[in-house]
């Protein structure tokens, strides 16, 4: 039976609805089924399937990702490197150690007695925003906001690829420098292993394997969508294993709502901040619209699947995994909610007209710009533009006194 072009309407918009927040939906769920019906999912917390999972979706990770375009990115190799430098280390130290200077207890340690102080949590809710800022750029989202906001989508390629492979060896370092447990320092050789072979190992495999066989990238090509359905189809079963976990041994129990309230109250406030750094670091450097969308919309932004594979391999002296990952999937969406605002305002704003230092001088966007070109000095050009405008004024002027004189 054929459907009435309403009705195809209505099914259309439903399905590209589901798809577009079929990770939120799926996290909803696991949250659900977590809370309703621990058991299943704890029964599975004591085996490999977590770190398994986690190999597969960096498998697919490596077949997705793109290095073609770090080839045609050298002219602009300076943005590059300061969008890098910033999204791994500048957006990770200072915000992490705001964060790790507010007042967190462990009350959820039965050796130590309940403080009467004031606090925002439990540690681990600490420790997930720490993880979750220690984290790379976003490997799809934050290049989909840029192509909206009509950025620079090469450089925001690079940027994302680079990132999310150096940030399997430095996010671990850098979490490690915020965690006061003695458990990483001892257990840090176990973690890496871990995470060579959970995250490494199939990265490298499945890149591999795509720059082998054409018919492969051809695959992953035609199927994108459907890989990254099922990446975050895994994303959310590891979700479920841990809350699971937790809700049977009665974790939540000591959580108030005050604690979540707060939690998101801290991590817009971060979020803001990592923002508020990115646009002070293009004003300095002086960048075009086209790299100031690639600075706050995708250095901005930080990965999930990088924080749920490090969460999953956390020793359990470090704390609760699954309150360590709640932050960060509350986090995720939180800032792509935040900057879609920030989508329209910067694909319509003009070109920053600041001086540009003399080693940005040279134009820096992958495409050729028309309307730029002979602009490599902006501090030159404007020095002389306003003594244009001057003598073409002084010279009207004497025009004006010589027909008055005439007359």
């Amino acid at each position: 039976m054929l459907c009435t072009p309403w009705q195809c309407s209505n099914t259309v918009k439903i399905k590209d609805f589901l798809l577009k927040h079929f990770l939120i939906i799926c996290e909803v769920i696991a949250v659900v089924i977590a809370f309703a019906w621990p058991l299943p999912g704890s029964k599975l917390s004591h085996s490999t399937i977590s770190l398994c999972i986690v190999a597969v979706i960096f498998l697919f990770t490596g077949l997705k990702l793109k290095t073609d375009e770090l080839k045609s990115v050298f002219k602009s190799a300076d943005v590059v490197l300061i969008c890098c430098v910033t999204s791994l280390l500048i957006t990770t130290l200072a915000p992490g150690y705001i964060v790790h200077q507010l007042p967190f207890d462990d009350k959820l340690d039965p050796d130590k007695p309940n403080n009467e102080t004031f606090s925002f949590g439990p540690t681990e809710l600490k420790l997930g925003i720490i993880l979750f800022n220690c984290a790379p750029a976003t490997i799809a989202t934050g290049i989909i906001m840029v192509t909206g906001a009509e950025g620079d989508v090469i450089i925001a390629v690079a940027v994302s690829t680079i990132t999310n492979i150096a940030g399997c060896f430095v996010t671990p370092l850098l979490f490690s420098l915020f965690v006061d447990a003695d458990a990483m320092k001892q257990d840090s050789t176990k973690l890496l292993m871990k995470l060579g072979l959970s995250l490494l190992l199939p990265l490298f495999v499945g890149k591999v394997v795509a720059m082998l066989f054409a018919r492969v990238r051809e695959v992953v090509k035609n199927h994108k969508r459907k890989i990254g359905l099922v990446q975050s189809v895994g994303i959310c079963i590891i979700l479920w294993i841990k809350l699971s976990t937790s809700v049977k041994k009665g974790t939540f129990e000591l959580i108030a709502l005050t604690d979540i309230l707060i939690l998101v109250g801290i991590i817009i406030a971060c979020h803001l901040f990592l923002l508020l750094i990115n646009f002070i670091v293009s004003i300095s450097f002086c960048f075009k619209r086209e790299h100031l969308a690639v600075m706050l919309l995708l250095c901005s932004q930080k990965t999930l699947v990088l924080t749920a594979a490090i969460a999953t391999a956390l020793p359990d002296e470090i704390g609760d995994s699954a309150l360590i990952l709640l932050p960060c999937f509350i986090a995720h969406p939180l800032q792509m909610l935040i900057d879609s605002f920030l989508i329209q305002p910067l694909k319509k704003s003009p070109h920053f007209p600041f001086c540009v230092p003399e080693f940005f001088a040279k134009s820096h966007t992958t495409k050729p710009d028309k309307t730029e070109e002979g602009q490599n000095d902006i501090g030159s050009a404007a020095a002389a533009y306003v003594v244009e405008n001057q003598v073409v004024v002084g010279m009207d002027t004497l025009h004006e006194e010589k027909e008055n004189c005439n007359e």
